[in-house]
Order: structure tokens, then sequence, then C-alpha cells
């Protein structure tokens, strides 16, 4: 969860970058944070980071572009189970259709596994992205 608690900027004196402060529930690995008070029992440990503007604009566009292609990627794979499931409903015109489609899905299933573990992986190395 990041939710902007201030935006006013402040300087770096030694680079000269602009900073932006953010609450965040777990500690972003290039920012600098600092745990902000102590958690309730419900509640995760909250920490305020100061984050570089260019680079968390970075952040933010590789993260949904990594994002809409596996939403993309996910979607396209389904079609094509579909459509090869078609050519393999499609066995008694020609055999080479069952034969060709069933390796397609086979394979197809397999990319979508891999898929979805890169998914989990993401989730649990970068949750902001799926965020």
């Amino acid at each position: 969860m990041i939710s902007f608690i201030n935006t006013n900027n402040i300087t770096n004196t030694y680079a000269e970058e602009t900073w932006i402060k953010i609450e965040v529930t777990e500690k972003i690995p290039w920012g600098k944070c600092t745990p902000k008070g102590t958690p309730k029992e419900w509640q995760p440990q909250m920490y305020e980071c100061n984050i570089a503007k260019w680079f968390w604009a970075v952040t933010v566009m590789l993260g949904n572009m990594i994002k809409y292609f596996t939403y993309i990627a996910a979607l396209a794979w389904v079609l094509y189970i579909i459509i090869n499931g078609i050519l393999y409903s499609m066995w008694w015109a020609e055999q080479s259709f069952k034969d060709e489609s069933k390796k397609r899905i086979k394979a197809t299933l397999t990319w979508l596994v891999l898929l979805f573990l890169s998914w989990i992986i993401l989730n649990l190395i970068a949750p902001w992205i799926y965020k």
C-alpha cells in the first residue's frame, strides 16, 4: 500500500535531486526508509520513505508495463488455447490437426504456468507492481 503523505520537495544537499516522501507498508530497497510509529495489532508496520522523483517515475512506468504485459499475455494465451481446442475438435477432417493442436495446447499451458509463477515471484519481490 502506498499513500502519498507529503509532496513537499526536499532537496538533497549532495546531489541536488528532488525527493518525495511516501508512506508504505514494506521497505523499498532503493528508498531511504524509516519506521513510522509502532503498529497496532491489526495493522502492518508503516515506513516513511524518501524516493527520488525521477526514479519513482521510472519505477511506476516499468511496473505498469510489466503489469499490462502479463495481462495481455495471459489473455492471448487463453485465446490461443481456445483456437487450438477448436482445431483439436476438427481431428476428423485431418489427423494432423489433432496432433499439432495437442502439442500447441501443452506448450501454451506450460507458458501460462511460467507466467503465473513469474507473477507470484514479482508479488514476493516487488508487490507494488500489481497493486
